[in-house]
């Protein structure tokens, strides 16, 4: 009898074993869809899920349009997923209504849905994952404010990349929130660039031309940033405050053209998204955590940690 009862447990233990290593190396199939093919912060993020894929053998397709505006052709995208019946999806949805309906469909297809960055208005993914974009913009203003002294007039520019992203829309609203609270503060324009380099540079120049009073830019994306900066030249009389990680907008920090950078984890929420799918495929509830940001400055940009911020390339 005790000999039975050995073998049995000997017998439950190797299943066990067998199951997890299963488990393991199962090379589950997930569609990483961002707003755009190109981008420094789309390309970190697109490192941080080949991270993921090297330590869990999972197989990633990278799908996205051109442009962030292209909405047709992100839920094309999505389709394309649903279609050849991927496992899961980690999209990054460049509207937060028109990928709604094509969201659903993915889910009712038995396909786990994770959404990275932003997030749907009306339709729930089956996690998200990003950063907390009014805490984002909390930081910025308040970063602003101390190149002014106090009861100087502030004068701001705002120029958003896409205006119907629930991460764009909660950092401009927080922005505008902590303006309202600071005397002799205001917003002139809050407006949008969509991702387009000469637009935001035409923005600029129109808006400086029509009031010189203005003495604060916000730019809240890199392609939106180089626009500005065009515009701006090597003006000193302007602070300019300005979101990414690219070459351009570093060098810009170093000479102090730009007082600050601000810049997401995006390689971390690649990594998480695609885990947090891998998870949910396994049947394991993922971890809700916000994804880290910084304000990066001249005099921060060489820390050991900024620099990883700054170079996202590997983590």
């Amino acid at each position: 009898m005790r000999r039975c009862i050995l073998m049995l447990i000997i017998l439950s233990l190797l299943v066990g074993c067998s199951n997890k290593k299963s488990e393991a190396n199962t090379s589950y199939r997930i569609a990483v869809i961002t707003m755009m093919q190109g981008g420094e912060f789309w390309g970190a993020l697109k490192n941080g899920a080949r991270s993921a894929r090297s330590s869990t053998g999972a197989v990633l397709e990278f799908l996205a349009p051109v442009n962030e505006s292209d909405y047709e052709g992100q839920i094309s995208a999505v389709q394309r997923a649903i279609d050849q019946q991927f496992d899961a999806i980690v999209l990054s949805p460049s509207h937060y209504t028109r990928l709604e309906d094509v969201v659903a469909k993915a889910r009712s297809s038995g396909i786990k849905v994770v959404l990275a960055d932003t997030a749907l208005r009306n339709q729930s993914g089956d996690f998200l994952i990003t950063a907390d974009y009014r805490q984002i913009g909390k930081a910025m203003a308040e970063h602003a404010f101390t190149h002014f002294p106090e009861g100087e007039p502030i004068n701001a520019l705002v120029i958003g990349s896409m205006p119907n992203t629930t991460s764009m829309t909660n950092l401009v609203e927080s922005l505008v929130q902590a303006f309202s609270e600071r005397a002799n503060a205001r917003i002139i324009s809050a407006t949008y660039s969509f991702t387009d380099e000469a637009i935001a540079r035409d923005i600029t120049r129109n808006a400086l031309l029509s009031d010189p009073s203005i003495n604060l830019v916000f730019a809240l994306e890199e392609y939106t940033a180089h626009g500005v900066a065009n515009a701006l030249g090597d003006s000193s009389n302007i602070h300019f405050i300005a979101f990414g990680t690219t070459q351009f907008e570093i060098q810009l920090l170093e000479k102090g053209v730009i007082d600050a950078l601000v810049v997401v984890n995006s390689f971390n929420l690649g990594y998480r998204s695609v885990m947090a799918a891998i998870d949910l495929l396994n049947g394991n509830k993922p971890a809700r955590k916000l994804v880290d940001f910084d304000l990066v400055t001249k005099e921060s940009m060489f820390s050991e940690e900024h620099q990883r911020l700054l170079f996202q390339t590997f983590q």
